[in-house]
Formats: C-alpha cells, sequence, structure tokens
C-alpha cells in the first residue's frame, strides 16, 4: 500500500451534504479523503456526492447500507465495526478497493490486522479540537501502536499537514486530519 497519498483528509460529521460538497469543489488537489456523514447513506451519498468526487475517496462504515459502493473506492470502518467480520466480507464484495480502520489502542489494532484492513488512522495522537476531552497517545504512543501494525498507519488527532516528518520519524506512514485538511 505504499502508493497510497501520505495525507487523509476527513470531512466532519456534516448532516448538511452541500458542505461537503463545497469543500471536495474548493479542494481538488486532496488525493485521499474521508466522507465522513454519519447520518446519510451510502445511496444518498452516491446519489449526491458522487458526481463531485475526485481522488481516492472512502465512505464512512456508519454509512454503509450494504448496496454496492460505486464510485466510492473504499469504507473507513469505526473502531466498532471492525470487529464485524460479515460486514468486513460484505464491504469487499461491495467493491471495495480500500478497507480502512479506526484504532485507538493496541485491542483495536490488532483487530485491524486480524480484518486485513489496507490501513488504519491512530488517535489521538495530540489533544484534537473536535474531541477535546479524548485522553491522547502522543508520539511515543503511536511508535508502539505503529510498531504493530501489518499496514500503513496516519497519525490523528491534533496533527496537521505540517507533522508528516514528524509523524513518519514515529513509524507512521502519512497524517490524517479533519480541520488541517480543508481549506
Amino acid at each position: 500500500m505504499n502508493h497510497l497519498p501520505k495525507q487523509y483528509a476527513i470531512t466532519g460529521n456534516e448532516e448538511d451534504l452541500d458542505i461537503i460538497i463545497q469543500m471536495l469543489e474548493k479542494n481538488r488537489t486532496i488525493e485521499m479523503s474521508q466522507i465522513r456523514a454519519k447520518t446519510h447513506s451510502l445511496t444518498s451519498l452516491k446519489r449526491v456526492i458522487g458526481p463531485k468526487l475526485t481522488g481516492i475517496v472512502l465512505i464512512n462504515s456508519s454509512s454503509y447500507d450494504g448496496s454496492h459502493l460505486g464510485p466510492f473506492h473504499g469504507v473507513h470502518l469505526t473502531s466498532k465495526d471492525a470487529q464485524d467480520c460479515a460486514l468486513i466480507r460484505d464491504i469487499r464484495k461491495a467493491g471495495a478497493r480500500y478497507i480502512a480502520a479506526s484504532c485507538h489502542n493496541k485491542k483495536e489494532l490488532e483487530t485491524a490486522n486480524r480484518a486485513q484492513c489496507d490501513f488504519v488512522t491512530v488517535s489521538p495522537v495530540h489533544i484534537a479540537s473536535c474531541h477535546p476531552e479524548a485522553a491522547t497517545i502522543g508520539w511515543q504512543g503511536l511508535s508502539k501502536l505503529a510498531k504493530l501494525a501489518t499496514m500503513p498507519v496516519f497519525a490523528l488527532g491534533g496533527v496537521g499537514a505540517n507533522d508528516l516528518t514528524t509523524a513518519q520519524r514515529y513509524g507512521a506512514y502519512g497524517v490524517s486530519g479533519v480541520s488541517d485538511f480543508w481549506q
């Protein structure tokens, strides 16, 4: 998976799909992103956002409704959904080129390894504006988890594009985020 971009942009959990469309249109240089619109089904995302896609785009597993992925390249599993083997098999059958997972600890990372995810996000490295109350793992915690991973790891949580070199020094493949990645 070393052909993946080094940055993975994630939309906020947007209710208004027009906001996501504006983000995508304004940021056409983003090579890989996750559409996190948890209250919308894959069917509605395909209809409304599908025609606007550029780059590698995954949807959050909360939106996966069992239909074919269509213009989307894969699914980013919540840490809970990463434990569901039947769901993962279904997603592969639906045309997923990529399956990613959110990981926050050793157990979740081991689950993602067993699920043969294509990449993971490990968080929160630092305090993030969207989860200010979350306990952080820091660069050392990222390093420990990255060493256990059998796939590329993207540092997430209070990191931005300018942290790529540091994240790689601690074992990450790339960086991921919400606020710092959308102009």
